[in-house]
């Protein structure tokens, strides 16, 4: 038996939330079920950078919604989460095919959690592109 596609109705769905509830209300509503996912999807105990990047990266595959590489920028002194091969519903979001950017910045936000770090995730719309999402990860709330 093959799995049923679902796509149709997740893009009704985005749609209709776009419309009932606006773009602010939307990312809450989506950061939330990120967070709680990833509560789901606990991470196993992760001693460095590079441990938690494939405990991520094990978790999504799984799920088969993409790739997650981190960079740390020395010069600017930011980390930097990569996602590529995003889930997407059309062309739905801003910019155009990103409409998950909220979920998967709650899914991260609880993976740092587990690890103890608490970190906020800001989409960085320059660096950010339809085929990847580009987060700066900030500690304690702040960014850069």
């Amino acid at each position: 038996m093959t799995a049923p596609d679902y796509s149709l109705f997740l893009h009704a769905l985005a749609t209709e939330l776009d419309v009932q509830a606006g773009p602010e209300e939307r990312d809450a509503l989506l950061h939330s079920v990120g967070h709680r996912v990833s509560t789901r999807l606990p991470l196993p105990a992760c001693e460095t950078t590079e441990d938690f990047e494939l405990e991520c990266n094990a978790l999504l595959s799984m799920m088969g919604w993409g790739q997650a590489a981190l960079r740390l920028s020395h010069e600017k002194r930011n980390l930097f989460l990569e996602i590529s091969h995003a889930l997407r519903i059309g062309s739905l979001g801003n910019p155009s095919g990103q409409w998950f950017e909220a979920f998967y910045a709650g899914l991260f936000t609880g993976w740092f959690l587990q690890t103890g770090e608490v970190v906020r995730l800001h989409l960085d719309h320059d660096l950010s592109s339809i085929d990847k999402l580009v987060f700066l990860a900030g500690q304690d709330g702040s960014l850069g």
